[in-house]
């Protein structure tokens, strides 16, 4: 076995594995030896990928898990503890995403999303921190969004939740730095993921564009290299994140979005 990997027989929690950023971090963890607990709603993909997982050497299980629910959200901590006998990286992957005219917004739609993109943050990283601190180490992997940088029209809720994500991954680094815990915040921009594919069409159904390819050369505009990124980019960094090589980086909000935002 390789013990040169960046993530040698680490243990990482990863939810939202499902698909899209999660998925690819998941692989990107396991590449790098780090064992995994897969978790999401939907479960559909979660076999496949601890298989994948499984092909480089680690050891790799998945769940089922509703973030919002406490008792759900403990049951898996404790199973990876349990199994693996502590836990070294959580990566919050779960999120959701609508578009939604302000003054049209349904009060149910808002407190779902925050549910699910900010509770359900909360709440991992919680039960996470209880079985971190004894042990006076670990990081925390939240992922947020340029959205959380910036405004834009029909994302009030997404927004608003993932400025949270940011100010609350910010808290917990000045809470837990003395105990040896890392906190940081990953941006992505436009990503190539079925989350993203529904963000360009929502917004052309709320704006009345028809061809929904137009949609998303108008929107890759609106950054300096004017294309998606890969979920595979972020993973990366996200490698790096809960690799010792960031270990004075905690508190961070780091933005991967082709130069959409520069800041």
């Amino acid at each position: 076995m390789n013990t040169q990997r960046r993530l040698h027989d680490k243990v990482a929690v990863v939810t939202g594995a499902n698909q899209g950023i999660g998925r690819a971090i998941a692989l990107a963890f396991a590449a790098q030896g780090a064992h995994l607990v897969l978790c999401d709603l939907n479960d559909s993909n979660l076999p496949e990928i601890v298989k994948e997982a499984g092909a480089e050497g680690v050891d790799a299980e998945h769940t089922t898990v509703d973030v919002t629910r406490p008792q759900e959200v403990e049951a898996v901590m404790g199973e990876a503890e349990r199994r693996f006998g502590r836990i070294d990286i959580l990566v919050n992957c779960a999120g959701i995403y609508h578009s939604r005219r302000f003054l049209d917004y349904p009060l149910e739609d808002w407190n779902h999303l925050m549910n699910v993109n900010l509770t359900g943050t909360f709440l991992c990283c919680q039960a996470a921190l209880r079985r971190m601190v004894p042990r006076r180490s670990g990081k925390l992997i939240n992922l947020a969004s340029v959205a959380g940088r910036m405004g834009g029209p029909f994302r009030a809720g997404y927004a608003a939740s993932k400025h949270a994500v940011i100010g609350l991954t910010r808290c917990v680094a000045l809470e837990f730095a003395e105990h040896g815990i890392n906190a940081n915040a990953i941006c992505p921009g436009m990503v190539d993921t079925d989350m993203f594919e529904g963000v360009v069409r929502q917004e052309a159904e709320l704006l009345g564009v028809k061809d929904t390819k137009a949609m998303l050369a108008t929107m890759l505009k609106r950054s300096a290299q004017q294309r998606l990124i890969r979920p595979e980019e972020i993973a990366l960094l996200a490698v790096y994140l809960a690799s010792p090589e960031s270990d004075g980086m905690t508190g961070q909000a780091v933005t991967l979005s082709g130069g959409m935002v520069m800041q």
